[in-house]
């Protein structure tokens, strides 16, 4: 580890990222005039590459930057993979690491791993052991909603509060345990043979994952960690490819599968892959 990485692991740990990260999404929240907002709309597309030719753009504009980063695309905008036991990825994103569920460890990057069991801190983990992930990483020019990977139903969510570390390479690549650290927001998908786990992973100036299945925004100030199984009234089924949740700022995806039920296709470390893109097939 460089000193200069030490420094900002080192400063990260010691800093109110969660009450920071607060603060950040109230001003993203608060409405600006064109004339302010325009300017920094039109900077950070340049600086991230963001085609807002995608995009549905609000005839009066975007009013807050919050509005802007959730924006949602344009019909067609993605092509979703068809097929009963298709897998999609559920966000624009660079695969960070995909591969084995080694009992309960996870890749995190090269030559550190994390516990499955810090990652999902109930008995589902068990669900997951010696199963199949996958860790998608969404930059801050992506499109930051959140679709379902398969066809299915929505039967639960898991909110577990956590510090919110920058999800930046170094960061993870030299903080054990940073996923399973940070604030995550967890959609439990029943398939027809399997279930899937959708973990949003929150991080700095993430403080807000919300999801459309349940009244749930991460990172407030009074927060506790809750899992939730729906009634049989209150199961939702989705499509693959349909929206499941939203990211207010760019994070994490980490996708659990159990043992035996998927075989992963056209992933690659370090790739870009798009929202509906296959990914893999459930067996």
């Amino acid at each position: 580890m460089s000193h200069k990485a030490d420094f900002l692991v080192f400063m990260f740990k010691i800093m109110p990222t969660c009450f920071l990260s607060r603060v950040f999404g109230f001003i993203a929240r608060i409405p600006a005039p064109q004339e302010i907002l325009g300017p920094i709309l039109d900077w950070y597309c340049k600086k991230y590459n963001v085609n807002m030719k995608e995009y549905i753009i609000p005839r009066e504009g975007f009013t807050t930057f919050d509005e802007f980063f959730t924006r949602q695309l344009k019909p067609k905008a993605r092509t979703i993979a068809t097929g009963a036991k298709t897998v999609v990825s559920p966000v624009d994103a660079l695969v960070y690491e995909f591969g084995k569920i080694n009992n309960t460890s996870i890749i995190q990057a090269k030559d550190i791993d994390f516990s499955l069991k810090d990652l999902v801190p109930s008995d589902m983990a068990n669900k997951f052991r010696d199963g199949m992930f996958a860790t998608l990483y969404l930059s801050p020019g992506d499109y930051h909603r959140i679709h379902s990977p398969v066809a299915g139903k929505i039967i639960g969510y898991f909110n577990i509060p956590g510090r919110l570390f920058t999800v930046q390479e170094y960061m993870v690549n030299q903080l054990r345990g940073l996923f399973s650290k940070n604030e995550r927001l967890i959609s439990y998908i029943q398939t027809t043979k399997s279930l899937v786990a959708v973990c949003k992973i929150g991080a700095m100036n993430v403080g807000r994952i919300s999801i459309n299945h349940a009244d749930i925004v991460t990172n407030k100030t009074f927060r506790t960690k809750k899992e939730n199984f729906y009634d049989k009234g209150q199961i939702k089924n989705v499509k693959v490819g349909d929206e499941i949740g939203k990211f207010h700022l760019g994070s994490t995806i980490i996708l659990l599968f159990p043992k035996n039920s998927v075989k992963f296709t056209g992933m690659k470390i370090g790739k870009k892959i798009k929202m509906g893109e296959k990914i893999g097939m459930m067996l």
